[in-house]
């Protein structure tokens, strides 16, 4: 059999207890399982001076009381090896003679060590990690409240000078006209546009900060009526034609009804202003049932269209693909359309074409 076996005679000093024993047989597999060489006939601290006195201990109890006992035990003397032992009692009751059934599990038992410890290991540095991420998302939310608070700050407190510096040009521009030569009524409103351009880009920016960060109830939606109320309003004060055609009733939507505003009003917006010298800009809105509990709401218009290459480059932040001289804009406004889709959980997409318009798209679920 694989395993090592032997059978030993206890011995016991005058107080009866045991201090060693003689192994009287031993098995072939009883030194390839890691018992001492040539052991038959001999006693243990004889061949192994340094045993621990667990091993005698154990044995001489299986000896005096007749009962059998199985337990793991490693022994440094022996190696620093690991043994699964069965011991039990042979041969009359006062032989005082046990037969052992070992064998040598080292290496699992170092296995099972090493796998531990490696566990250990990765649970420390686990906990690390979360603690370190932790930290640092508790330090990020506090940076990022307080760039929140610093923008909105600063934004307000921009507008406040910027409007002054409006009204100042408008009054020069009204009241001392006649003062003044055309170079420098030229030069007043072009203040009055960079001043009203940097406005809006205000505005803008701060409706992105309240895209990414106001907190998001969700419920129905009524776009048909949110639709053309907005399409009522526009182009609020600014001078932008626009002609638009809503297809049928315009289903209600799960969504938040703020940042729903804000997709439709910034695609009115954009459909209004990218198109041709000339052209009077065209909107069709339409929805259209798609496969489950969703409505694909389409915004197509008859602009100048996105080239390939520029098609990625329209959703980044102040990205500008035209000149503010050729169109006015300032490069947040799809941005916005794509940060309010995605809080909203709503799919968000397009498809455009140079010279024949473009078509974008969000896609709802159903109210």
């Amino acid at each position: 059999m694989d395993e090592g076996f032997c059978i030993v005679e206890m011995i016991f000093d005058s107080r009866g207890k045991p201090e060693d024993y003689r192994f009287l047989e031993v098995n072939p597999s009883f030194e390839k399982q890691g018992g001492p060489a040539n052991a038959t006939g001999k006693r243990l601290r004889e061949l192994v001076p340094k045993i621990e006195d667990n091993w005698i201990k154990i044995f001489g109890t299986v000896a005096l009381t007749g009962k059998p006992v199985r337990f793991a035990e490693e022994s440094k003397a022996l190696g620093n090896r690991w043994f699964d032992v069965y011991a039990f009692p042979i041969g009359a009751s006062g032989d005082r003679k046990v037969a052992v059934l070992f064998s040598n599990f080292t290496e699992r038992k170092l296995s099972e060590q090493a796998l531990l410890a490696a566990k250990n290991e990765i649970g420390r540095h686990a906990l690390q990690l979360e603690q370190v991420v932790a930290e640092r998302t508790r330090k990020l939310q506090e940076t990022i409240g307080e760039l929140e608070g610093f923008s909105y700050s600063v934004s307000h407190d921009m507008r406040a000078p910027l409007r002054a510096m409006q009204s100042y040009a408008s009054f020069l521009t009204e009241e001392y006209a006649g003062k003044l030569d055309e170079k420098g009524t030229n030069y007043l409103h072009q203040i009055m546009r960079s001043a009203a351009r940097l406005d809006r880009l205000i505005q803008d920016v701060l409706s992105y900060t309240r895209v990414i960060h106001s907190k998001l109830p969700m419920g129905s939606v009524d776009l048909d009526r949110l639709v053309r109320d907005l399409v009522q309003l526009f182009p609020n004060g600014q001078p932008i034609r626009l002609q638009t055609r809503i297809r049928g009733t315009l289903p209600k939507v799960i969504g938040n009804e703020a940042l729903m505003a804000q997709v439709v009003s910034n695609l009115l917006s954009n459909g209004a202003k990218f198109v041709a010298p000339g052209t009077t800009p065209l909107i069709k809105i339409s929805a259209e049932g798609m496969d489950g509990d969703f409505v694909r709401v389409s915004f197509r218009d008859n602009g100048i269209g996105i080239a390939p290459e520029n098609q990625k480059r329209i959703f980044r932040l102040f990205e500008r693909i035209h000149s503010v001289e050729e169109y006015e804009g300032t490069g947040i406004g799809l941005t916005i359309v794509r940060k309010a889709s995605e809080r909203m959980g709503a799919e968000f997409g397009f498809e455009s074409r140079m010279g024949a318009g473009s078509n974008f798209w969000i896609q709802l679920k159903k109210a």
